[in-house]
């Protein structure tokens, strides 16, 4: 599973100083976070705005610009421009899997074949973020708005591909990151993770981390033999 992105652009005449926002998720909503906010796409949504604006970023806002247009463009926005974007949940899929393959790397071990496709319930909530986006924009005193839609859908923030569980018929580890099939091997983060919202997993991370590390020195005698 993946957080995919739905990132919403709108320009100002006055000087907005994009360069001053915020780094990382510092403003955010939850304001479409109920997995039911929208008419027939279903998952959650968490919104993120307020972030710092860098060159390579206006760049990035028009990519169908060139030349003069461009540098036109990013003398706009260096003072006006700003972007709202939205994480959505995708629910997970069986299809949706880590295997192996048949190419082996320098020492004979199968390399790992990642597989992942977005289903219609990922794909219809990731356009309506895009027309939520476009409705808060428009909102504003913005002489411009337009949704950053390329023709693929933007993905962060990965979770899965190791899930824990209750046994090795529907899992890889338990739930302290404990691999059901060797005693001494443990995971944490994300990779256990069977189910994701769409928030920014850093402190579930965090939370599942730390419960796995000291259920583990609680058992170092058991587990190290």
């Amino acid at each position: 599973m993946v957080h995919h992105i739905a990132g919403t652009w709108a320009l100002f005449d006055e000087d907005i100083t994009p360069h001053m926002g915020t780094v990382g998720a510092q403003f955010m909503s939850y304001d479409r976070y109920i997995k039911t906010s929208y008419p027939g796409a279903f998952g959650s949504s968490f919104i993120v705005t307020g972030a710092a604006m860098k060159t390579n970023d206006y760049a990035a806002a028009r990519a169908d610009l060139f030349g003069p247009e461009l540098a036109a463009f990013m003398k706009r926005a260096a003072r006006g421009i700003t972007r709202i974007t939205f994480f959505g949940e995708e629910l997970p899929r069986l299809e949706n899997r880590v295997e192996l393959a048949s190419d082996k790397d320098e020492f004979g071990m199968p390399l790992a074949r990642l597989i992942h496709g977005f289903d219609d319930d990922a794909l219809a909530l990731w356009n309506a973020n895009f027309e939520q986006g476009m409705k808060v924009a428009k909102a504003t005193t913005a002489t411009t708005a337009w949704p950053g839609k390329p023709p693929f859908v933007p993905a962060a923030h990965l979770h899965g591909g190791a899930i824990m569980g209750t046994g090795p018929e529907n899992s890889v580890t338990n739930s302290y990151g404990q691999t059901h099939e060797i005693a001494n091997l443990w995971m944490a983060g994300p990779c256990i993770f069977p189910t994701e919202g769409a928030s920014n997993p850093t402190y579930t991370i965090f939370a599942v981390s730390l419960r796995g590390a000291e259920y583990l020195a609680q058992n170092w005698g058991t587990v190290a033999g």
